[in-house]
C-alpha cells in the first residue's frame, strides 16, 4: 500500500507546517502511547512507584495544530503555537491508584499474587489535582497506569464528552457518551470535552463511578449521585481531578472533531492463514526447568482449551507468517477476575465478543492492542502481521499477574522464509547479552 510514498495522508509533520510522506498505509496512523519498566517479577512494583511515562506520536492527520486546514489534518483541540506538537490544549492524564504508609512512603504488597489496589487516586503522580482551563475544546489522553484497578470515568455534573480514539488509535468516528467504558489497565481513551458550555468561575470535575471491593475485578458501576455522595465503601470513588474554568480563549477555539477521523484497514479480501484460542487461567503448570528463562507463578496462558501454562522467555506460543492474518479468540476461564490482554506490536481490530459482533461498542470498533476478557469473556481479534519481523510478548496487564507468569513469546517469522529458523532466546546479563536456543516450541506454534 502506498509504496511510492504518494499518499498526503501517510507521513509525520515537519517543522515548516507540512508533512514528510512515508510509504505504508495511513489508517495504521498511531497516537496516544505510554512506555514502562518491563523487568519481570518486577514490573509491578516499579510501575507503582513512577518508571512509566507517556509519549504522543504526531502524524499528517492528527498534526498538533488546530489551525492547520489543508485536507488531510483533523485540526483536533491542541494549540497553534508551534508548527506540530502543541500541548496548550492536548492533555496526557495518567491515572493510578496509591497508598502510603504511616511516613508517607508508597506502599505495596508485592507478595500478594492476586494484584493490588490503592486507597488514593492520583492523576500524573499528583493527589487531587486541579487544571485551570479556557472556555473552549480541551482533548485528553486519559492511560489507566495502575497495577489492578479499572476505572469508568464521567464529569461531575453529567455533561457528555467525545471520544475520539482507543488505545492509541483514532476511531473510525468520535462517540458522545456521558459516562466511559470500564478502562483496564494500559488501556488509553482519548476525549474530548467542550468547556465552552461553562462560565469563568465554575468548576466541573472527573469522577471514578467504579468500585473495587478486592483485587480480582471491578464489583460494581456507583451511580454518579451516590460517588459525590461519597456511598461507597471504595475511597477511590469520586472526584480525583478538579478543572477551574478561568478565562475565556486566549485565541478563537478553531479545533474540530470531525465526523469521519481513520477508518479500519479493510481486510475483507486478506484471507484467513490461521486461528488461534489462548486462554488466561490460574494453577498454571510449567513444562521447562530451564534456570533463567522459565518462571514458576499462580497465573498462565493456554494455546487451546487445555491446562495454562507458567511463562518461559525461551518457549515460542505463536509463530505466525509475515504478511498473513490470523483471527486470535481470548478466554477468560474464570468467572471471577478480569485480565486486561496486552498483545505486544500489533494492533488488532475487535470482531466479536462472546461470540457476537453485536457485543462490540462503538468505542471499541477501531484498531486496540489492550482488551479486556471480563469474567468469563471471550474476545475474538483479527490482525495482519505486515510490519516487522522479531519476537514479542502477549500478557495480562494486571502487572501482578504479569509478573508472575501470565505471559507468553510469540514470534513473527522472517518473512516467510521456507525454512522457518526459530529466534535464539536472548539471555542478559551484566557482562552482555548471549543467545542460547529456544527452551520449547510448542507444537501448534508454526
Amino acid at each position: 500500500i502506498n509504496p511510492t510514498a504518494t499518499d498526503p495522508k501517510a507521513g509525520g509533520p515537519n517543522d515548516a507546517g507540512g508533512v514528510t510522506k512515508v510509504p505504508g498505509d495511513w489508517h495504521e496512523t498511531m497516537s496516544t502511547h505510554w512506555f514502562h519498566d518491563h523487568m519481570f517479577s518486577f514490573t509491578a512494583q516499579n510501575v507503582y512507584k513512577g518508571m512509566a511515562g507517556m509519549f504522543n506520536i504526531y502524524s499528517a492527520l492528527d498534526r498538533g495544530n488546530e489551525t492547520i486546514n489543508d485536507g488531510v489534518n483533523l485540526r483536533l483541540p491542541s494549540g497553534t503555537a508551534k508548527s506540530w506538537g502543541n500541548l496548550e490544549y492536548d492533555i496526557n492524564l495518567m491515572l493510578a491508584d496509591k497508598a502510603w504508609d504511616a511516613h508517607g512512603q508508597l506502599a505495596m504488597d508485592i507478595f500478594d499474587f492476586d494484584g493490588f489496589l490503592g486507597d488514593q487516586m492520583t492523576v500524573n503522580l499528583a493527589y487531587k489535582p486541579f487544571f485551570e482551563i479556557e472556555q473552549r475544546k480541551y482533548r485528553f489522553r486519559i492511560l489507566n497506569g495502575a497495577v489492578s484497578r479499572f476505572f469508568k470515568i464521567s464529569l461531575s455534573d453529567g455533561s457528555p464528552m467525545i471520544q475520539i480514539a482507543n488505545d492509541g488509535n483514532l476511531l473510525p468516528s468520535p462517540v458522545v457518551v456521558t459516562q466511559l467504558d470500564q478502562q483496564g489497565i494500559a488501556e488509553r481513551y482519548d476525549i474530548v470535552i467542550d468547556f465552552s458550555r461553562y462560565s469563568v468561575g465554575q468548576k466541573v470535575s472527573m469522577v471514578n463511578l467504579l468500585e473495587h471491593s478486592d483485587r480480582t475485578r471491578p464489583r460494581r458501576t456507583v451511580s454518579l449521585a451516590d460517588a459525590l455522595a461519597g456511598n461507597s465503601s471504595d475511597p477511590c470513588v469520586g472526584k480525583f481531578l478538579e478543572f477551574r474554568i478561568v478565562r475565556n480563549p486566549a485565541t478563537p477555539d478553531v479545533s474540530q472533531v470531525p465526523a469521519v477521523m481513520i477508518p479500519n484497514p479493510d481486510l475483507s479480501n486478506v484471507p484467513v492463514a490461521r486461528q488461534r484460542t489462548f486462554v488466561f487461567d490460574e494453577d498454571a503448570r510449567q513444562t521447562t526447568n530451564d534456570p533463567v528463562t522459565s518462571f514458576r507463578g499462580p497465573w498462565g496462558i493456554g494455546t487451546s482449551e487445555d491446562d495454562a501454562l507458567a511463562a518461559d522467555f525461551g518457549r515460542i506460543s505463536a509463530a505466525p507468517r509475515y504478511g498473513t492474518r490470523e483471527i486470535w479468540t481470548l478466554i477468560n476461564e474464570e468467572d471471577d477476575w478480569d485480565h486486561p490482554i496486552h498483545i505486544h506490536f500489533e494492533e488488532g481490530q475487535i470482531l466479536a465478543r462472546n461470540g457476537s459482533a453485536s457485543n462490540v461498542p462503538a468505542w471499541e470498533k477501531g484498531r486496540k492492542d489492550v482488551y479486556r476478557l471480563r469474567p468469563e469473556g471471550r474476545v475474538t481479534i483479527t490482525m495482519q502481521f505486515r510490519d516487522f519481523g522479531g519476537m514479542f510478548m502477549e500478557h495480562c496487564h494486571n502487572t501482578t499477574h504479569e509478573d508472575n507468569a501470565m505471559l507468553l513469546r510469540w514470534e513473527i517469522d522472517d518473512n516467510g522464509a521456507p525454512f522457518l529458523r526459530p529466534l535464539p532466546t536472548p539471555i542478559p546479563k551484566p557482562q552482555g547479552v548471549t543467545f542460547e536456543p529456544p527452551t520449547q516450541i510448542l507444537k501448534n506454534a508454526f
